[in-house]
């Protein structure tokens, strides 16, 4: 009975010491400042991030106080929505949304790091009354080219106006976005006016977009397709046509081949155009090539059809005015 109870003892210290053996180390705590953030004031916002580099943990803490005005944004954007319409606020606000980094904060300072187990903990305070003033200047320099070049439309075509106000898209939401996040930082200045007028300008796009009219000339041997485009560009809403050359805005040169040929058993058609379109001053606004193929198994003719068909689902999808090179695309 006492060796028993000996042995147990034994087995006990052993298992005690084994179990103190595998103790891990303690790691390190989270900073205080990490764990419960300061508030933000009517002055200062402050960010909090972390990355395993200097650099990864400054643009997290940057992100951060980014969503904050985001957020901001996304609560206060009434003021948008009274003046234009809902659509309007939500693609300026996913503008914002999508270029967290593209915001170029402005008058920050890193206040404190820490490194916790190879991770980088990094707190940044940022002024409001900093990024205002450099945010307005900003805003002051982009406004004044947009105004500059509107300024100057009524010496252009029409054509020469629509790619003009096209060229000005970026600087617009650009100053848009700008716009926006004055509004989140607390500018007290009256930044509705240039929403009002980045709105206008907008509707003067559209409306010479629908006004130019279009003459759609071609070669003989792509007339076929030439008819398509002018269908394609009817179906927008567009004034296209192949005979009226007198009253014209713009012209649309297709020129280009389309050669069939036969492999077993099927008829292959090889499409190539080239697109040239210009003002009535004879100024050449895009030069556009593109390529399709086509096949039939009955005759040449449906192959070429194929051909001009599956050119023009390609317009479609990339957006007809973009693929003539009348405005520019998103992507």
């Amino acid at each position: 009975m006492f060796k028993v109870i000996v042995t147990s003892v034994v087995m006990i210290l052993m298992l005690q010491a084994c179990s103190m053996g595998s103790k891990p180390k303690p790691t390190a705590s989270i900073p205080a400042w990490v764990s419960q953030p300061a508030a933000d004031t009517s002055a200062i916002i402050y960010g909090i991030g972390s990355g395993f580099s200097y650099n990864d943990a400054k643009e997290a803490a940057l992100k951060d106080i980014t969503g904050k005005l985001i957020t901001e944004i996304s609560s206060q954007s009434k003021s948008e929505v009274s003046q234009f319409n809902a659509s309007v606020s939500r693609s300026a606000n996913q503008q914002i949304n999508t270029r967290t980094i593209e915001t170029q904060l402005s008058d920050y300072k890193i206040l404190q790091t820490q490194k916790v187990d190879g991770e980088l903990f990094m707190q940044i305070s940022m002024s409001r009354s900093g990024f205002i003033k450099t945010s307005s200047s900003r805003l002051k320099e982009l406004d004044d080219k947009i105004k500059g070049t509107m300024r100057g439309l009524s010496k252009k075509t029409k054509l020469q106006q629509l790619i003009s106000i096209q060229d000005l898209e970026p600087d617009i939401n650009k100053a848009r976005s700008l716009v926006l996040l004055l509004q989140a930082a607390g500018s007290k200045q009256n930044t509705d006016k240039y929403l009002a007028y980045y709105n206008n300008v907008n509707k003067k796009s559209n409306e010479l977009l629908y006004a130019v009219r279009f003459n759609v000339r071609s070669s003989a041997n792509v007339q076929d397709f030439a008819k398509h485009l002018v269908t394609l560009l009817q179906n927008k809403k567009i004034s296209a046509s192949l005979s009226n050359t007198k009253n014209a805005d713009a012209y649309i040169q297709v020129s280009g081949s389309i050669k069939s040929s036969v492999m077993f058993s099927q008829h292959i058609s090889q499409l190539k155009v080239r697109i040239k379109i210009s003002d009535k001053n004879k100024r050449v606004i895009s030069v556009k090539e593109y390529e399709s193929s086509g096949s039939s198994a009955s005759d040449a003719g449906s192959a070429s059809s194929s051909a001009i068909k599956i050119m023009g689902d390609q317009f479609k999808d990339n957006g007809i005015l973009e693929s003539l090179g009348l405005i520019k695309s998103n992507a």
